[in-house]
């Protein structure tokens, strides 16, 4: 099968298409023959090796953890899913990842792709639809909490937003001072995130967007919560009295059938930005870094 390999770590210019033998499913495992998968922000991160002391790669490795596509075999215990199945996966970050023909996915961190979606929809979901519910539940956030999320036009902001309004509270975009009625018409209200307020407004925010991370923690009242997927800034001080609640990505399958039904509604939608083949993957890197104005998707 054809497989995007990152060969070391480095630059985009480290991606190389290879034949490689298909990948055995492990008892646990199903294998899915790949029809879309995404690359997010963080696969950029693992990529130069920024992270490689956490989370070493065996290289040559292949990246891509969101996946969409069909069942084509089981492996031994297996019995949630059948051959021919529709799945959205969640897949680790081991270098058996999902920029290839087929990918060997714990069936833990699937679920089935709702009849109504397609594979380039599925595979907008997984991260940012649990990274969205997370940062939420992280601030105990309910009906009536007036919530400002910065980063709110990227796939997480978007995301948390979405699920904001579908429990009731009231999201707050906050955005650069270009980009406020695109924002206004997603939330329902915006504020400019770019520049610091004279009064703190929020006891509740959710920071998306690293370079304005600082801004953000201005927004938010003594006794307030952040939220964050970021890592702020270095020198940033937080404001006395605010808690910030650095996150980081949990697989949580019910959860992702839950993400993967509320788009099946209409009560979750990710836009998608270009679509790339396997051999265009640093392309696709490239469009992430860029800041594309929705997901990055590569099909094989």
């Amino acid at each position: 099968m054809k497989a995007a390999r990152l060969q070391s770590y480095g630059d985009v210019d480290q991606f190389r298409v290879d034949e490689v033998p298909m990948p055995e499913p492990a008892a646990g495992e199903i294998l899915v023959r790949v029809e879309a998968s995404a690359v997010n922000p963080f696969d950029l991160i693992l990529r130069q090796g920024l992270t490689a002391q956490f989370i070493p790669l065996p290289l040559p490795a292949v990246l891509g953890s969101d996946a969409a596509g069909t069942v084509v075999r089981l492996g031994a215990g297996v019995t949630t899913f059948g051959l021919g199945d529709r799945v959205i996966a969640d897949l680790p970050h081991n270098g058996r990842g999902a920029h290839a023909e087929f990918a060997a996915v714990p069936a833990s961190a699937a679920v089935r792709l709702p009849d109504n979606l397609s594979f380039e929809q599925g595979a907008t979901l997984p991260k940012a639809g649990l990274m969205g519910r997370q940062t939420v539940l992280a601030l105990g956030a309910g009906k009536g909490s007036r919530v400002l999320v910065s980063g709110a036009l990227g796939a997480v902001g978007r995301a948390a937003i979405q699920y904001l309004k579908e429990i009731g509270a009231v999201p707050v975009a906050g955005v650069r001072r270009e980009r406020l009625d695109e924002a206004s018409r997603l939330a329902g209200e915006a504020v400019d995130i770019g520049v610091r307020p004279a009064t703190a407004g929020f006891d509740r925010a959710i920071s998306a967007a690293a370079p304005v991370a600082a801004n953000l923690l201005a927004h938010v009242r003594p006794g307030g919560q952040v939220a964050s997927i970021v890592r702020m800034p270095e020198g940033t001080a937080v404001p006395a009295g605010v808690t910030v609640h650095e996150l980081y990505h949990r697989t949580d399958a019910a959860m992702l059938a839950d993400v993967a039904a509320a788009a099946s509604r209409g009560a979750l939608q990710i836009p998608v930005a270009k679509v790339f083949t396997l051999e265009q993957l640093a392309d696709a890197h490239r469009a992430v870094a860029a800041g594309a104005p929705g997901k990055v998707l590569v099909k094989p």
